[in-house]
């Protein structure tokens, strides 16, 4: 369901790139991973969709414990063995993927498509996804997006992705649940700082916020500050999960938000954390409205 869910009212999320080959879902030629491992995972998980539809691709390399959004969070194997097909074909393709340094978890993000298999309108978006390298192989632990119709010229995937290393330092091991506290961390409440003004305070060299419907996101600080002012200053984060890497560089966590304290939840949201020499800081954010009641 996931982006499946959110691809049925016009919002989901998906991952991809193009390519290749026929090794077992996980299963690695490199012996070194980096960025591009994960490059290569979405080319084969993408690959899956085209040919195989959605619903086998996520069944094929989702991890037993893997968390998707439908739109707010939920047991992604759960979910997908309980939905039909998609009435289309899902591609998409990462333009960001990165590595911790260990080579245990890694995400990437980018654009999704969705082209209905009648003639019709095309659904477009943006997706992030979490990959965690398992006994078994490299499995998706956690994926999210939203989605828009398209509008205006078509979107081209396949343009190349970025995988420069992050700008994170390997660290102790931490609990996952500090970073859940982190997020705690991030919400705003008067008198003190607001949501934008907390969450620009750890943002990470090359920080990236992407809320619906930009599917290109807020990549500098002007469009962060345009983008997440725009949300009340009193946004509240619930974080429901984490996971930190071995190497304690990158971690990532996702919850529910809602726009004060006593307000009922009106989004998703998923975080990318990056340890810094001060600390650390928020390297992604992505938000996923929730349907209003």
């Amino acid at each position: 369901m996931n982006r499946l869910h959110r691809l049925m009212v016009i919002g989901t999320a998906a991952v991809l790139a193009a390519c290749t080959a026929a090794r077992p879902a996980g299963e690695m030629a490199t012996t070194r991973s980096t960025g591009a491992t994960i490059v290569e995972l979405e080319s084969r998980f993408a690959t899956t969709s085209r040919t195989r539809g959605a619903r086998a691709a996520f069944l094929e390399f989702l991890a037993d414990d893997s968390i998707v959004l439908q739109p707010g969070p939920v047991w992604g194997r759960a979910a997908w063995e309980s939905t039909e097909d998609l009435p289309g074909t899902l591609d998409w393709s990462p333009d960001r993927a990165e590595m911790s340094s260990g080579g245990d978890l890694g995400f990437s993000t980018g654009p999704w498509t969705l082209t209905p298999v009648e003639p019709g309108p095309v659904a477009e978006g943006r997706y992030l996804t979490v990959w965690k390298k398992l006994p078994a192989g490299w499995r998706v632990a956690f994926d999210g997006g939203y989605g828009r119709r398209r509008d205006g010229e078509p979107l081209v995937l396949g343009s190349g992705a970025s995988i420069d290393q992050a700008p994170c330092q390997d660290g102790p091991a931490i609990l996952a649940g500090e970073l859940q506290v982190k997020d705690l961390g991030l919400s705003g409440s008067a008198p003190g700082a607001g949501y934008a003004e907390r969450v620009l305070q750890r943002a990470a060299t090359g920080f990236a916020a992407f809320h619906a419907p930009d599917f290109e996101g807020a990549r500098d600080l002007v469009a962060q500050q345009r983008a997440l002012s725009a949300l009340p200053a009193t946004t509240q984060l619930w974080p429901m999960g984490a996971e930190v890497a071995a190497s304690g560089d990158i971690g990532f966590t996702y919850g529910l938000s809602a726009p004060a304290t006593d307000a009922a939840a009106d989004a998703s949201y998923v975080h990318i954390w990056c340890r810094a020499a001060d600390g650390w800081r928020l390297l992604l954010e992505l938000r996923t409205k929730l349907p209003s009641s």
